[in-house]
């Protein structure tokens, strides 16, 4: 099962390939995309290390999203 987070604010194509690409080379992570409407981003993780994965994820998003935020909107099922 995977979680769905809200991204604050929207993001150009670049941004978001730049943020799934550095996602998904993160030790845990078995999936990650930004939903078609650039509203939500997805992530599904191997053994539920959402806590680690996320943390580096915040930064990530931050970093090369301009200020961009994340918060937790429902799991994936």
């Amino acid at each position: 099962m995977g979680r769905y987070y809200r991204l604050s604010k929207k993001i150009s194509d670049e941004e978001t390939s730049e943020i799934v690409k550095e996602v998904r080379e993160l030790e845990d992570v078995r999936e990650a995309e930004i939903t078609k409407d650039y509203a939500m981003l997805k992530i599904v993780t191997q053994d539920d290390q959402y806590a680690e994965v996320m943390a580096k994820t915040v930064n990530i998003c931050k970093r090369l999203g301009n200020n961009l935020e994340v918060t937790f909107a429902q799991f994936a099922v």
